[in-house]
């Protein structure tokens, strides 16, 4: 018999107790770290469960489109939302925009008699991704400047453009595929490694392409065809093409992995727009297939929509609710004068509610203001407050403090 038995076998009651409280400890540390993972999720993956084409559709069918236009596309009453105003492409800067021009809006709808949507969280989600994602399409492009640059690049060497030019590939004026920047992006990657051998058969360097010049090129060549529209990135269908493709034998998107490859994870930035980016990889498109050959990896084709999927990806590690400080929080909290209604704390007042012991993020803020900020601003003009103005740097902060536990705010 062991010596921590007792005569019948059972355990002493004081190494019971100790084992029955280990047994409680290790179900609420379980319990904690499934709460914990429960709230990351909802914290850091609200974008990649939304889709910026379902955004699309709730622009349109909540009647968003009757004042705001979308990179041109949409009604002028409101501010263009997308790259047509000063680059706003993170998830802070959406919802200050949002909130510190909402007694604007909520002012012009109730001029012109127009009603109030409802939207619900997955509404939000999928308005706030689309916008996201609309601020990283490019404009139409420089048809002069790319006139210049398709003679610069040697391009002129190879191809035609409306008959002018070389002709050892197609005139690129008539190649019916070439329907959008995506598609011309898609087309310079697939057809890289042939064009390249033709580029050294002829003594042309492969041409490095910076910042808006592909964007540029292709207003040239199609500048008298009609644009097709910008395809629609699927984030969760980019990282299955991410992997299917092997782009992940070269690159990582977590920053301790060392890869062949440039990391292409959050903390490294990447060109402002789709069709910059897109330039970048047709530019290092000789060295990559080095590195496929060494690694044994079959250079992959890419139609146009999975190349924007594994962009739109790329561009959705980016969207996630910053990090910040409950301290900081705090301090803005009372800053913006919200503490005047909601109490020092957020503890709630007879004049609002209290904010915490919830589960905030970017979504749910967005959420709450178009649901009771109306009530809000009344309240605020009753009593003299003005509206509380947000910076982009103040949202981080106050997720962290209003997602913190009153007592340690004490």
């Amino acid at each position: 018999m062991s010596r921590s038995e007792g005569s019948d076998g059972r355990l002493p009651l004081p190494l019971m107790v100790w084992t029955l409280l280990a047994a409680v400890a290790v179900l609420a540390f379980t319990g904690a770290v499934v709460t914990q993972s429960r709230r990351a999720r909802e914290r850091w993956s609200a974008f990649l469960e939304g889709s910026p084409q379902q955004g699309s559709v709730v622009f349109r069918d909540k009647g968003c489109v009757r004042c705001h236009s979308v990179n041109g596309e949409g009604g002028k009453v409101g501010p263009d939302l997308g790259r047509k105003r000063p680059a706003q492409s993170s998830l802070p800067q959406l919802v200050t925009a949002m909130w510190n021009h909402a007694p604007r809006m909520w002012e012009r709808m109730h001029a012109d008699g127009v009603s109030y949507p409802d939207l619900s969280y997955d509404d939000v989600a999928q308005l706030l991704a689309y916008l996201y994602m609309s601020r990283h399409v490019d404009d139409p492009g420089d048809p002069a400047r790319g006139h210049e640059l398709f003679t610069s690049k040697g391009c002129i060497r190879c191809h035609a453009a409306d008959g002018v030019g070389g002709r050892i590939g197609p005139d690129l004026t008539a190649a019916s595929d070439l329907t959008g920047p995506m598609e011309w992006t898609e087309a310079l990657w697939n057809h890289a490694s042939g064009m390249r051998q033709a580029a050294e058969r002829e003594g042309i360097a492969w041409p490095q392409f910076q910042g808006h010049e592909l964007r540029d090129l292709y207003a040239f060549v199609r500048q008298n065809s009609p644009h097709g529209p910008v395809p629609h990135g699927d984030p969760a269908r980019g990282w299955q093409v991410f992997q299917q493709k092997s782009c992940t034998g070269c690159h990582s998107i977590r920053a301790a992995d060392q890869m062949e490859g440039p990391n292409l994870g959050p903390e490294q930035p990447l060109p402002e727009t789709f069709t910059e980016l897109g330039g970048t990889m047709v530019s290092h498109s000789p060295l990559m297939e080095q590195a496929m050959t060494r690694q044994g990896i079959a250079r992959p084709q890419l139609s146009a929509q999975e190349m924007t999927d594994v962009f739109a990806f790329l561009y959705s590690l980016r969207y996630v609710d910053p990090a910040g400080s409950p301290h900081v929080g705090a301090s803005v909290f009372k800053w913006r004068g919200c503490s005047r209604c909601h109490g020092e704390n957020a503890e709630g007042t007879a004049r609002a509610p209290g904010l915490r012991g919830r589960t905030y993020n970017s979504i749910n803020l967005s959420v709450a203001l178009w649901r009771h900020g109306q009530q809000m601003n009344t309240e605020t003009q009753s009593v003299g407050i003005g509206w509380p103005t947000l910076e982009e740097s103040d949202v981080g902060d106050l997720l962290a403090f209003l997602n913190s536990p009153p007592e340690e705010q004490r």
